[in-house]
C-alpha cells in the first residue's frame, strides 16, 4: 500500500507555524484492559502492531513520532525496537512514577530514547523525571495563563522545550507564544488525521466481492465456495479455524463447501471479514474497523424501538471502515457493491436507526481512542467497547493459536 497510519496522528507545530512533530494518538488496549488479553500478550501485540507502524509514519510525514506508552511496557524490561532518534515517548499523567518506574525510563533515557511529559500538572511526585524530560506538555485548557507563566518560571532552569496542548484559538496560541512556549499542539492548529489515501490493492478487490456475496439476503452457497476456493490461503485459515476447539465436530472436513456449511453463515462472514481485513491492512487498522462493527452489532442489540437487524449493523460498521481497509473513499467503494439502501445511507449519511448505530459507535471509538472524558460516558457503553474489543482480541489469538 502507498501509506498507512496508526490510529490518528495530530501535527506539532513549532514557533513559525512549521511542523516539527507528529502526535500519535493510540491506546495499547483500545478499549481492552491489560488483564483481559494477559500482560505478555499486551506488550507484544503493543510491539508488533504499533511500532512497525511507527516507523512507516515517521518515514510519510519526516519528523519525529510522539507516541504514549503504558507503565506495563516502561516495566517490562523491553524497550522499543525503533530508532529513539524517531520518537519521543510520552510519559502520560496517570502513570504511577514509582521508583522502580523511575529507574525503567533511565533505562530507556540511556538507550537513547527522549521523553516528554504530558498533560504535566506540576506534581512534585514527578521530579525525578523531570531531569529526563526533553519536553513538557501543557494541557491549557486546564491552567490559567497566570499559573502556567509561574510554574514555567519555576522550572525555568530546566534544558526543556515547552509544548502547549489544547490551543484552540488564534489568541490563546498568540499568549502562549509570548510566554516563550517552542511548541504548539490543537485543533486551531491541525485535527488528528485517522487514515490516508491509497489505492485498492488485489487483496482489497478479492474482500468486495466475497463481502458482495457473503451479504446477499440469500447468498448462493456453491458460488460462495467456488470463490473461496479460488483464495487457498483464506481457505486454509478457514479449516484451521473449523478444526479448533470453536468448532470442531465429529466428523472430517473434506472440502471448502464444508467449511462454510461447518462455520454457518453469521460465523462465517465474521471470519472472512476479520481474515480479508488483517490482510488488507496492517492488523491494527483491521482491528479498529472489526471493533468498530462488534460495536454496532452490540448496540443495533440494545435499540428498542425500530431496531435495527444485527447482521445489518455489523456490516454497516464493517463497511464503514472501508477508507481505512482500501484506501477508497467510503462512496466509491459502496458503488461497487449491492446494497440495501438502509445500510447505504447510514454510511453515507448516518440516516435512520444504522445510522443512529454507526454514528454512536465512532463517537464511542474516538472517545476510547482518545481517552479524554470518559468518566462522562455511560458505562454500559464502555462495557460494549470493552466487551467487543476483547472479543476480537480473542478470535485473533485464534487465528495464529498453533494448529
Amino acid at each position: 500500500m502507498a501509506s498507512q497510519t496508526l490510529l490518528a496522528a495530530q501535527p506539532i507545530y513549532n514557533r513559525d507555524s512549521e511542523m516539527e512533530a507528529v502526535e500519535l494518538l493510540y491506546r495499547n488496549d483500545l478499549g481492552q484492559s491489560a488483564l483481559a488479553v494477559g500482560e505478555q500478550q499486551a506488550t507484544s501485540e503493543l510491539l508488533f502492531n504499533y511500532c512497525t507502524g511507527i516507523t512507516n509514519h515517521t518515514t510519510h510525514y519526516g519528523t519525529r513520532a510522539y507516541i504514549n506508552v503504558s507503565a506495563d511496557l516502561l516495566l517490562s524490561g523491553i524497550v522499543l525496537p525503533v530508532d529513539p532518534d524517531r520518537v519521543m515517548v510520552e510519559l502520560v499523567e496517570r502513570i504511577d512514577p514509582t521508583p522502580e518506574l523511575v529507574a525503567a525510563v533511565r533505562q530507556w533515557f540511556d538507550a537513547g530514547f527522549r521523553f516528554a511529559l504530558d498533560d504535566f500538572a506540576f506534581d512534585e511526585d514527578w521530579a525525578p523525571l523531570l531531569e529526563m524530560a526533553d519536553v513538557i506538555k501543557v494541557d491549557v485548557s486546564q491552567f490559567t495563563p497566570e499559573a502556567v507563566a509561574e510554574h514555567k518560571h519555576r522550572l525555568a532552569h530546566l534544558p526543556v522545550r515547552w509544548l502547549a496542548e489544547r490551543v484552540e484559538d488564534q489568541e490563546t496560541r498568540d499568549r502562549y507564544l509570548a510566554m516563550g512556549f517552542d511548541l504548539f499542539q490543537g485543533y486551531f492548529l491541525a485535527r488528528p488525521k485517522l487514515i490516508s489515501g491509497q489505492k485498492m490493492t488485489a487483496s482489497g478487490i478479492q474482500l468486495t466481492r466475497l463481502l458482495a456475496l457473503l451479504y446477499q439476503p440469500d447468498p448462493d452457497i456453491g458460488e460462495l465456495t467456488r470463490v473461496l476456493s479460488q483464495d487457498p490461503d483464506l481457505s486454509l485459515n478457514l479449516v484451521r479455524i473449523v478444526n479448533s476447539p470453536l468448532y470442531r465436530g465429529s466428523g472430517k472436513i473434506s472440502s471448502v463447501r464444508e467449511v462454510v456449511i461447518r462455520l454457518g453463515l453469521t460465523n462465517l462472514r465474521h471470519w472472512v471479514s476479520m481474515l480479508s481485513a488483517m490482510r488488507t491492512v496492517n492488523k491494527e487498522q483491521a482491528r479498529l474497523v472489526l471493533i468498530r462493527a462488534h460495536v454496532c452489532e452490540s448496540l443495533a442489540e440494545r435499540v428498542r424501538v425500530n431496531a435495527p437487524d444485527r447482521e445489518e449493523a455489523f456490516l454497516t460498521g464493517l463497511l464503514s471502515g472501508a477508507e481505512i481497509m482500501l484506501g477508497v473513499p467510503a462512496d466509491e467503494f459502496i458503488d461497487t457493491i449491492d446494497l440495501h439502501n438502509d445500510i447505504r445511507k447510514a454510511i453515507l449519511h448516518r440516516k435512520g436507526s444504522l445510522g443512529r448505530v454507526l454514528r454512536l459507535a465512532i463517537t464511542l471509538e474516538h472517545a476510547v481512542a482518545m481517552g479524554t472524558d470518559l468518566d462522562k460516558w455511560d458505562t454500559r457503553l464502555l462495557r460494549i467497547y470493552d466487551q467487543s474489543a476483547s472479543r476480537v482480541q480473542r478470535l485473533i489469538r485464534e487465528l495464529h493459536a498453533p494448529a
